[in-house]
This record gives structure tokens, sequence and C-alpha cells, in this order.
């Protein structure tokens, strides 16, 4: 059976940018007709983008990347794009996720990487070509997973990832979808993409010793307590860290 998850699919928060999205699109593919172009958002500067209704979401001045490197004569479009940080250290001291980011990194062996003692298990590589029972290749990161269509890539647990589970929880809470990833080079909550690594914005649930991070919700936990525009997005819902001993902080 192959899995289904579809990750390059439009994230449902998404949604609310779909007038936005499609001017911004038009603005790209039909910049060069002068007969279409009265309904564009043109730009010099981002300072000339309107603010959208929604908070979680900015306009930005920019052009198609088919365009980027030409001498252009024509105005730049205001295209839409995501406005959240996930950086935990832009937050106030007592926060959800600067708390929860203290607790998961605070913990030592919490990130240690085990898939050489225990390979085959769910988010490692396959151990002697076999993984556990119930568990197969995923086809794109060829670590075991199981079949669950509700649930991103399974990837095992190792330091330089350290957060990144309580990171990524974050941005799915505030924009409602499990279909979003912290992208720690700039620290965006962004739609993620499947085949990148966590961390550089790709989708993905970190496992423990075979254990979904207990710091995610799951899809439909996302989709009905969704808090929309209005949510106070510093202290978005992030679940109980699990200690080293297996015991909740």
């Amino acid at each position: 059976m192959q899995r289904r998850y579809r990750a390059d699919a439009p994230p449902s928060g998404l949604t609310l940018l779909v007038g936005v999205s499609l001017i911004a699109t038009a603005g790209c593919t039909l910049i060069l007709d002068p007969q279409r172009r009265d309904d564009i958002i043109r730009c010099d500067f981002d300072d000339d983008c309107p603010a959208m209704e929604d908070p979680r979401y900015e306009l930005f001045c920019t052009v198609s990347e088919e365009y980027q490197d030409q001498d252009l004569d024509f105005s730049r479009i205001c295209a839409p794009r995501t406005a959240v940080s996930c950086d935990p250290r832009e937050y106030a001291f007592d926060s959800v996720i600067a708390v929860r980011y203290r607790e998961a990194t605070g913990q030592v062996n919490r990130y240690a990487e085990h898939c050489t003692t225990q390979p085959g298990t769910q988010g490692c590589v396959a151990g002697d070509g076999a993984c556990e029972q119930g568990l197969s290749p995923h086809e794109v990161s060829q670590r075991c997973d199981d079949l669950d269509l509700q649930t991103p890539p399974a990837v095992a647990a190792e330091p330089q990832v350290s957060g990144q589970d309580v990171l990524d929880q974050f941005c799915r809470a505030v924009y409602c979808d499990i279909q979003f990833a912290c992208r720690a080079r700039d620290f965006r909550c962004v739609p993620c993409k499947l085949g990148n690594g966590l961390g550089a914005g790709g989708c993905g649930d970190l496992y423990f010793d075979g254990e979904r991070s207990s710091a995610y919700q799951s899809a439909s936990e996302l989709e009905s307590e969704c808090e929309g525009p209005q949510i106070d997005v510093a202290n978005a819902y992030i679940g109980p860290v699990v200690s080293d001993d297996g015991l909740r902080e």
C-alpha cells in the first residue's frame, strides 16, 4: 500500500489567502500584459503593500522568480507569505513556546541518536534490510514508517534537530495545519515540503525510541482546536514534553 501523505498540496491555512494568491499569481504570469494589470497590487518596496486582515500573513514586494535577475521595466507585485516567527527567543520567558523549548532542549538524552542500537524502529533506517513488524520503508525518506495517511513521515531524533518537534508543533498550532514547519535558518513558519530535512522546512514527525513526540497534535486536533487569526501566538498549544525517564514534565 502506497502512502498518500501529500505535503505538496496547499495547507488549509492558506485558503484564507486565495483571493490575494490569485492576484499575485496572475501578476506573475500576466505581468507583461498591460491590458490585465488593473487588478494587480503593484509596488516598489515592501512598505507599499497593504496590511492583511489575518496578522499571521503579510504581503511583500516581489517579482516572479523567472524575472528576478532581469532589469525590470515594470512594477513589482505584492505577494502573500507567512509572517509568524518561530524563534523562542523572540517571545516572553514564560510563554508556552519558550517554556516548552527550554524543557525539550534542556534534557541531555532527549535527542540522542538511537538508530544504531535500535535499527528498524519507526523513524530509523531498516536494520539488515528489515523494519519492525507493521512498518515499511517510507518512499521518500527510506526510514521505517507506518501507513497512517494523517501523519507526516517519521524521523528518528538526533542532536542536530534538538527542539525541532516543539518548533514545528508551534507553527502547526498557529496555522491550524499539520503541513507547517519551522524553518530554522530564519525561524519562520512555512508550509512544509516533503523531502526537505527537519529544520529546513521539511515535513516530518520526530520519534523517540519509536514513539512520536508528545509535543505534537494530530491533524484533527489542529483543525478542531484552531483559533484562527485571533490566536495568542506566544501561547499556541505545544504538548507536554516527556522527560528522559519517560515521565511528563
